[in-house]
């Protein structure tokens, strides 16, 4: 990503740099990844589903997938360094495949960032059985590029972030139930959680805007 474009988004959107260009090479990712032989089989849901499909202000670290059918098998690894391959900005530094999910993990430097960055894609493998689904466009502010593709509905999205909620609760959790109530216009519960208020806002502090951040006063 050219360094004056992300860094006037950056400023545009109230948002360190880095997640700026972070979400730029996320879209790339997803759309070599979805529009491979294998993207019929992914449902693509999480945080950064909920940012790209449906609005959501928090940025994210990864990608998110359910499977459809198993075509990965004995490919995953394959199909991750050819996705890295493409650019010289990219690396693989990690490649599991395991009992329930596919993982790797990507390395990206950027020259005018201080730091590379990495993203996280994990796969779900475990049988999803009615799972609700549709096809829509997956778009950012960061890249004119567009990606079709399946993605998880707002409904899902909710159950999926409840049922996080009941296991090892993350201020991500917090904020994206927060946010999908907010669009299902539902009340919305602070959950009985063991999270304090300051850890909540360190861990989410770096990935919403600045507009945003006075909601963390709300989600606990």
């Amino acid at each position: 990503m050219e360094q004056l474009l992300a860094e006037r988004l950056a400023e545009d959107l109230k948002i360190d740099v880095t997640q700026v260009a972070r979400e730029y090479w996320e879209v790339l990712l997803l759309k070599s990844l979805l529009e491979s032989p294998h993207g019929k089989n992914l449902v693509f849901k999480g945080g950064t589903a909920l940012r790209l499909v449906y609005g959501s202000p928090r940025f994210s670290e990864g990608l998110d997938f359910s499977l459809l059918n198993d075509s990965l098998r004995g490919e995953m690894e394959s199909l991750a360094r050819s996705m890295t391959e493409a650019y010289p900005e990219a690396s693989l530094t990690d490649a599991a495949e395991k009992r329930w999910i596919y993982l790797w993990e990507i390395k990206v430097r950027e020259t005018y960032l201080h730091h590379p960055f990495r993203i996280k894609v994990e796969i779900s493998r475990r049988p999803i059985r009615r799972y609700s689904y549709e096809l829509k466009l997956i778009t950012s502010p960061t890249t004119p590029l567009q990606v079709l593709g399946n993605v998880a509905t707002l409904e899902q999205l909710f159950k999926d972030k409840l049922g996080c909620l009941k296991g090892r609760a993350a201020p991500k959790d917090v904020f994206d139930t927060w946010f999908i109530c907010q669009k299902l216009r539902i009340p919305y519960k602070p959950p009985s959680i063991t999270i304090s208020k300051q850890a909540l806002k360190r861990d989410l502090g770096k990935y919403l805007p600045a507009d945003y951040r006075p909601v963390m006063e709300e989600l606990l």
